[in-house]
Parts: C-alpha cells; sequence; structure tokens
C-alpha cells in the first residue's frame, strides 16, 4: 500500500477531488469532480431551455478552463474513464460527474487546480442562477458554501 495525497472539496452541491494516481506514473493526478444537477434545478426551472441547466453545463465548461489552466501551469490533461472516481462520487441520482488525468503535475498544481475549478464553477453556475447575489471574494469552505447556496435556493423558491 501506497499513501497518496489527496486534495478535496465536497459538499452536497459539488465536489471536486484531485488525488495522487501512482499508477499512472509520477506526477500523475486524477481529478474526480460533479455536481447535483437536481439540487440546483430550482435556480434552472422555467428560466433555461432543454440541456441548458447551468449546474450541467457549468460543468462542462469548467472541465475546458480546467484543461486550459492545468496547461498553463505546465501539467498534461488526458482523458480517463470514470470508473476510476466511482471512490469519490456521492451516491444517488442527480450527480452529473467528469473525470481527467493530469500527467507532468505537482502537487502545488495539483492543490492550484482544485481551488481553480471549484471558483471557476460556482462562478459559472451562480452568476446565471443568481446574478443578483455577489459572488464570494475569497472561497468558502465547503459547509459554509453549502449553506451559502441553501440560502439562493431558499430565495429562488419563496420568489415564485
Amino acid at each position: 500500500m501506497q499513501r497518496v495525497s489527496s486534495y478535496e472539496y465536497k459538499n452536497g452541491y459539488l465536489y471536486l477531488v484531485v488525488r495522487e494516481a501512482p499508477e499512472h506514473g509520477p506526477n500523475a493526478f486524477l481529478l474526480c469532480c460533479g455536481i447535483d444537477i437536481l439540487k440546483f434545478r430550482p435556480f434552472a426551472r422555467s428560466v433555461h431551455g432543454i440541456c441548458s441547466n447551468p449546474a450541467y453545463r457549468g460543468l462542462q465548461l469548467m472541465r475546458a478552463d480546467i484543461t486550459a489552466f492545468a496547461t498553463s501551469k505546465g501539467a498534461v490533461p488526458k482523458k480517463t474513464g470514470f470508473a476510476e472516481c466511482m471512490f469519490v462520487s456521492p451516491p444517488g441520482e442527480g450527480w452529473y460527474r467528469d473525470s481527467m488525468l493530469l500527467t507532468g503535475a505537482t502537487p502545488k498544481v495539483a492543490r492550484e487546480v482544485m481551488a481553480f475549478g471549484v471558483r471557476d464553477l460556482l462562478k459559472k453556475v451562480l452568476t446565471v442562477c443568481a446574478p443578483t447575489e455577489p459572488l464570494p471574494k475569497e472561497l468558502p469552505n465547503p459547509p459554509a458554501l453549502e449553506k451559502q447556496i441553501d440560502s439562493l435556493v431558499r430565495k429562488r423558491k419563496a420568489g415564485r
């Protein structure tokens, strides 16, 4: 057994985990991410068309942004099967998931990719779902962000 580093940001709305993947060689990290599109449904209902759920699209666009960000840091993003991420994926319906392999990355780059990805996803989703709400200047811890999104969802439901 070999101990591996893991950098994680998880709550009931989203998760992004970057863990060392020595099985893919030195300086390899597996990125596993997902967003619960059902929990974001109150934001999207009657506002966005089919296949335009901001949470769903946000995760897709975040993947592209992470690819560019990781490349700018010297890492090489590669496609990987989602089966490798099943161990971190929350159970239940509603989760839209994605994954990628980063080779040539350092632990510092892995941490930066994780933080960048969470901020990027949050910006994409909340800018569309709650455009009048200011985005947090600093990334809150996962439970605090969950409470903040819960509050926004309750506001949206009450406004209908």
